[in-house]
């Protein structure tokens, strides 16, 4: 007759070696999903923001004009003496980094100071708006938002918005 093995009870050292492995290879693929999916939802959390703090610019500038309102003061950009509490139209605001950002009733947000407001605000031709135009005519703003997480870490432009204006 044959001779009987006897039965063994348990895993051998290979097989135990190779599940440790498997296990540890899918849990290292588990925390970089994770890790991923943090850093993208920072991404999205930031653009959101941002999306946000340019429409905040777009609501402060809905009702202006585009050029000063007073012909006296033809100036591009804030006339001497005002600041963001009196400008009184949309030039005004050419040239302007805020940081903290402000909100659509033009008070700072400093919950957000990590995030910038920068305006530039351009004449450009009414019928061709890639076209530089003369004042008068027609103006694009553009607000670019910046995030910077801490003193140390780089300014990262993350989003950038732009509309055109026309002299009604």
């Amino acid at each position: 007759m044959y001779a009987r093995r006897p039965h063994s009870h348990g895993f051998t050292l290979i097989e135990a070696a190779i599940t440790t492995a498997i296990v540890g290879i899918a849990f290292a693929s588990v925390l970089e999903l994770f890790s991923a999916c943090t850093r993208q939802n920072k991404v999205a959390s930031n653009g959101t923001v941002a999306m946000m703090l340019a429409q905040h610019i777009q609501e402060t500038m809905v009702a202006l004009p585009f050029t000063d309102p007073s012909p006296l003061t033809a100036t591009f950009g804030a006339e001497s003496g005002e600041s963001l509490a009196t400008y009184d139209d949309v030039d005004d605001f050419n040239g302007q980094t805020f940081n903290p950002p402000i909100d659509a009733s033009r008070h700072t947000i400093d919950e957000l100071a990590q995030y910038s407001q920068t305006i530039t605000v351009t004449n450009v031709n009414h019928a061709r708006p890639s076209v530089a135009g003369t004042a008068g005519s027609a103006v694009r703003v553009r607000v670019t938002i910046t995030y910077q997480a801490n003193n140390a870490a780089p300014v990262e432009p993350i989003y950038a918005y732009s509309w055109l204006t026309m002299n009604q």
